[in-house]
């Protein structure tokens, strides 16, 4: 029996480096007695992997407009706090060592002046000009800055119609062309892209759906384009869409997360082209905060496609608090790992609101798990308490076996045992009469093992 144990052990070190984790959180700022609903954040990192954390100073006794900013190194310390902070503008940018704009988004969302230069999104491009786009009053805003915050083009008037304010996604491809996207009148997604730095847009309806909001866009290497947004007409869903650089439609809109409330998708791409997403689940009360991965290089001819298929890495829960989260950002950094900035307090005016940091390790293995020669094994939530998804890939249809042993290395359950076709397969496992501890799960396959180890808690 030592043998066997032993034997786990040596394979657990090198498999278990494989699965994503995340680091606890760290706090970065305390606002007492914030009278407001929110603060706003937003996060950006550098190609030194210093990340930048913005928090609006918007409240309804302090309406300034100006922003502290946050510097953290890769471990999300805090090394240098600006207090406070305006960027060009009010346009919060940050500069590193390289002279390069680092952009991170404006945290009022709408409120303030008419006049004001408040942006809802924004992107830098090659010559460290920032463009923006910013909705407000049924209109949407482009502005463009030189790398000195030049007004080269100021609040001007691009679109027409009835979007939320505040609620506008800017995006620019490896070609120079920037994708602007957003929900109209809360149905209708609507899509403009501009060859030419803003200057001149063409618009489309890429889809009709009522009721949707919080539309996200970005552009990946391949000069692709792709969209998140939630939708809660019969139930809540998160929708995924993808453009190729021609324009036509790769994946039609497809549901990958969908649950009682799922608020607030916020989205970053990584260097291998996926998608990191994370969530929260509720507008007023959200207690948990969510996380997934999605195929960035998935073509399926623009039929709609399944979460198994599209989702790499299921949803994941990876914070929980009784008081409320909210207001989650993304980024990540050149090792693939995602840092995530959200906001804690009770929800309304008057109580004290916190941000926190935390970041995912061992964050490459998500790349991995798509374009690695060899089968992975991912398991959803660990630790589990009722029942968990078991997420595997294969690159040519195998035989697999899943096989549940406990700690002492007997072997408790068969799970699966069969020919399984090629591509991306979930197991639901239910926990059923087995008692709480740690358990290992070994996923073989031909001469191939793997082993995960599951805790199962009450």
């Amino acid at each position: 029996m030592k043998k066997v144990i032993l034997c786990f052990s040596m394979i657990l070190l090198t498999v278990v480096s494989a699965q994503g984790s995340w680091t606890p959180r760290k706090l970065i700022g305390t606002y007492p007695d914030w009278n407001y609903w929110w603060l706003n954040v937003r996060i950006g990192i550098d190609q030194f992997d210093t990340v930048y954390c913005a928090v609006s100073r918007y409240n309804y006794s302090q309406n300034d407009y100006e922003h502290d900013l946050y510097v953290l190194n890769t471990e999300g310390d805090t090394i240098n706090v600006i207090r406070p902070w305006s960027g060009f503008d009010y346009q919060p940018i940050v500069q590193d060592v390289q002279g390069t704009n680092i952009y991170l988004g404006q945290p009022i969302l709408g409120q303030g002046q008419a006049s004001s230069p408040h942006m809802d999104a924004g992107v830098t491009d090659d010559s460290d000009c920032v463009s923006t786009t910013h909705s407000r009053n049924s209109v949407i805003y482009f502005t463009r800055l030189g790398p000195n915050g030049q007004h080269i083009i100021w609040l001007d008037s691009i679109y027409g119609g009835d979007p939320w304010s505040g609620r506008t996604s800017l995006a620019r491809d490896p070609s120079g062309d920037l994708h602007c996207t957003f929900a109209d009148d809360r149905q209708f997604l609507v899509y403009g892209i501009s060859p030419d730095y803003g200057v001149t847009w063409t618009w489309d309806t890429l889809e009709t759906i009522s009721v949707m909001s919080h539309v996200r866009v970005v552009a990946t290497p391949d000069t692709c384009v792709h969209i998140v947004f939630r939708t809660w007409t019969s139930g809540v869903q998160l929708y995924y869409m993808k453009l190729r650089p021609d324009g036509t439609v790769a994946i039609a809109p497809s549901i990958f997360a969908q649950g009682s409330e799922r608020w607030c998708p916020n989205v970053a791409i990584d260097t291998t082209g996926h998608l990191r997403v994370v969530y929260i689940d509720g507008s007023s009360q959200a207690h948990n905060l969510w996380y997934t991965a999605l195929r960035g290089d998935l073509d399926t001819g623009g039929q709609p496609v399944t979460d198994s298929l599209l989702t790499l890495v299921p949803d994941t829960i990876i914070q929980n608090d009784a008081v409320r989260v909210a207001g989650p950002k993304i980024c990540v950094d050149l090792h693939n790992r995602a840092h995530v900035l959200f906001e804690q307090g009770v929800y309304g005016t008057g109580g004290t609101k916190h941000v926190y940091h935390i970041r995912e390790d061992g964050g490459p293995w998500v790349g991995e798990y798509a374009t690695e020669s060899r089968s992975t094994l991912l398991v959803s939530p660990n630790p589990m308490f009722s029942s968990a998804k078991m997420q595997f890939n294969l690159v040519q249809q195998s035989m697999v076996q899943l096989i549940l042993y406990d700690a002492l290395g007997r072997k408790v359950r068969d799970i699966l045992n069969c020919a399984v076709a090629k591509g991306l397969h979930t197991v639901k496992f239910d926990r059923a009469n087995l008692s709480s501890g740690t358990y290992f799960l070994v996923f073989k396959k031909d001469s191939e093992s793997r082993v995960v180890k599951i805790v199962i808690v009450e």
